[in-house]
């Protein structure tokens, strides 16, 4: 039997803050962009399409909810959802929320590295607001 694990680079830098009935919901470490990830808990997952369609509805759905999260206690500009896997090849969903005054705003995110972090105390609570939020 093989127990569902995390490629190390998707937890660097990340706070897991739930389980979701699909997804392992991790924020990153970055205060300026409030910035979720989601992985399926399913091994050897590689694209979107390794899902099956039930899975890859429900992804959605967590994507929406992550959404909403991020709307409700941020309000921000926009949202951005992706997925690339370039560099990690585990899949996972990127959910950001943008705002017209962060570091490379309307450029993207991707590669850049976070200028302020949240102290461990915002994650707990980002981590409680979050499980909260979808009870």
């Amino acid at each position: 039997m093989n127990l569902f694990s995390i490629e190390p680079e998707l937890e660097k830098n990340s706070y897991c803050v739930a389980d979701l009935e699909l997804s392992r919901v991790f924020v990153k470490n970055d205060k300026e962009n409030p910035w979720f990830i989601l992985v399926p808990r399913k091994n050897q997952i590689v694209e979107l399409v390794d899902l099956t369609h039930e899975e890859q509805c429900m992804l959605m759905e967590e994507v929406s909810i992550v959404s909403e999260f991020l709307k409700t206690y941020y309000q921000p500009k926009k949202i951005n959802i992706g997925a690339l896997g370039n560099m990690v090849r585990q899949f996972h969903f990127h959910v950001i929320a943008r705002f017209e005054n962060d570091r490379t705003w309307p450029q993207a995110l991707w590669g850049t590295t976070p200028e302020i972090l949240f102290e461990q105390v915002e994650l707990e609570n980002i981590k409680s607001n979050f499980q909260e939020f979808i009870e």
